[in-house]
């Protein structure tokens, strides 16, 4: 909320904070369990009004008799990164080049957003803090767009209540805009026959039968000349192609169905967020797929895995950072323990757990020297079925975490990964063995230097761990192409930010400008913009908005 000091500035999400894993698991763990078995768009449908499409046919700006639209995903993160897209949305007028050609854009009629409002769970506070404010401040003094939303994974974590809350009630509104959906899922019919239908897909799973039921009726208003844009909460072109052996990534059981079985003919633009970059995917008919995942959230690789072809003949037209970019951000792994400084608190408990299981199995003799000690903490864990149940329990731990489709690989990589900090534990329980019965002349075994003992593991082991988790991302996604979200949201990187323009013109001609801001601002100050509240950069570094990509679809 706002209040005399300014609105509350959250920085980027820190995924590897031991707090927000925790809640993030458990959300996720409840959203599976009960969200599949209580499907919460089937309460949406009996308690709301009836839906049909909103009709923007005939809405036009006085530019030229054109229409905007502006989409954009993953939006509601850190200040800086969310307010700085919201801002230059919002501005009236945009004149931007885009090879050699000058183009004056205009803030859009509607605003849409495709999934992912909120991180790193929904409630109404984080929606409040980390979204709404952010656009409430950005439209102030401003026109507002009429505004529509999906949900993405991150929404339907509290079996979307806060969302339905927020975005589906036309009374409350969004930041001053006007919403109207009273559903997760919409069509708006837009001029020059074109239709924006935004679908739900919950999580993964198939289509409602109330959401197929609107979208049948949505398809008898329509003529033989209809021209679809889906927008759909998951680049699912994408996800099938890096992970062939995941079912929930088969588009035949959503998009296609509505293809083929509900309004007979074919998209021919697919809108997208969940993966934060931009790429666009184009086949020789000329149907677009556009993954525009830049309203705020950290930023993902676009080096890997590798898209430039996927099935079903799409071939990659343009991709936001480019892959050298992407690649090189990739180094900043190495400094995981500066830029994730809570994650240490998880891998010191580890470490400390770990040397302190191991030590009390053995005896002044068994740690004379390093190789002993490596034998007999070995002997220790075999005959030991506690520190065996726990060593069990941390290589089991690391599989799982392994990201990739083959299990042998699952398998060998996650206890590679386990050994290595297995390894790493016992080298800091040993240094700290050694620092205390050498360095400060403890007897071995008293409660003193356990004790002491303890606090440097736990110590050292912080940094230690979270640096080893830091090479290990860096190794799996240079040379493996392998955990793409992990390895890119512990960089937790604000800049590379974007969305879509789109316009349509007298003639019917459809253009998407995809928009960026390389550089964020990091510093804002206090304004007023025709007698209402906001915020304005006064960072000198901050990158104006350029046009990264532009297609034309014609009719």
């Amino acid at each position: 909320m706002a209040n005399e000091n300014g609105p509350r500035k959250r920085s980027m999400v820190g995924w590897y904070d031991p707090r927000v894993l925790a809640h993030s698991g458990y959300k996720v763990a409840i959203a599976n369990v009960f969200g599949r078995h209580s499907d919460t768009r089937l309460i949406e449908a009996l308690a709301s009004q009836p839906q049909s499409e909103f009709d923007y046919s005939q809405s036009v700006t006085p530019a030229e008799g054109d229409f905007w639209l502006d989409y954009a995903a993953d939006i509601g993160d850190g200040w800086n990164a969310t307010y700085a897209v919201a801002d230059a949305i919002a501005r009236p007028e945009l004149k931007l080049e885009h090879e050699g050609r000058l183009e004056t854009t205009h803030s859009g009629k509607v605003l849409v957003f495709g999934g992912d409002e909120v991180y790193p769970y929904p409630s109404r506070n984080e929606y409040e803090v980390r979204t709404e404010t952010p656009y409430r401040l950005a439209f102030a003094g401003r026109a507002r767009p009429d505004l529509y939303a999906i949900p993405g994974n991150h929404d339907w974590y509290d079996s979307l209540v806060a969302f339905s809350r927020t975005f589906c009630r036309p009374e409350r509104g969004f930041a001053g805009c006007a919403t109207k959906q009273t559903r997760s899922y919409f069509a708006l019919k837009l001029p020059a026959n074109w239709w924006l239908l935004a679908i739900d897909l919950q999580l993964g799973a198939d289509l409602d039968e109330p959401q197929v039921q609107y979208f049948q009726k949505v398809a008898e208003r329509m003529d033989a000349g209809a021209r679809l844009i889906f927008c759909v909460p998951e680049p699912r072109w994408i996800l099938e192609d890096a992970y062939p052996q995941h079912s929930s990534y088969d588009e035949r059981s959503s998009t296609r169905f509505l293809e083929e079985q509900v309004f007979k003919r074919q998209a021919r633009v697919f809108l997208t967020g969940d993966l934060h970059f931009y790429k666009r995917h184009e086949n020789a008919e000329g149907v677009q797929k556009i993954t525009a995942g830049g309203g705020g959230a950290f930023l993902h690789p676009t080096h890997a895995p590798k898209t430039r072809m996927l099935r079903n003949g799409f071939v990659q037209r343009a991709a936001y950072p480019d892959e050298k970019t992407s690649a090189r951000l990739s180094w900043r792994n190495f400094l995981f323990p500066l830029l994730n400084p809570k994650s240490g608190w998880l891998y010191a408990f580890l470490y400390a757990m770990s040397a302190w299981l191991a030590s009390a199995s053995l005896e002044a003799a068994d740690v004379i020297d390093l190789p002993t000690a490596w034998q007999a903490a070995i002997l220790a864990s075999i005959r030991d079925p506690l520190n065996g149940m726990w060593l069990v329990a941390i290589v089991g731990g690391f599989i799982f975490f392994t990201d990739t489709h083959v299990r042998s690989w699952r398998i060998l990589g996650g206890a590679f990964h386990a050994v290595m900090h297995l390894a790493a534990a016992f080298m800091v329980g040993w240094l700290a063995l050694l620092l205390t019965t050498r360095g400060f002349d403890l007897g071995y075994g008293t409660i003193s230097q356990l004790l002491l003992s303890g606090v440097i593991t736990f110590t050292l082991g912080g940094p230690v761990g979270a640096f080893i988790l830091g090479v290990y991302l860096f190794v799996s996604i240079r040379v493996f192409g392998r955990h793409n979200n992990e390895a890119f949201s512990a960089l937790r990187i604000a800049d590379y930010k974007h969305w879509l323009r789109l316009r349509i013109d007298a003639d019917g001609v459809l253009t998407i400008f995809a928009i960026a801001l390389d550089r964020v601002p990091r510093r804002w100050r206090a304004a007023t913009r025709n007698g209402e509240a906001t915020q304005e950069s006064v960072d000198a570094r901050a990158s104006a908005p350029r046009v990264i990509d532009r297609v034309e679809v014609r009719p």
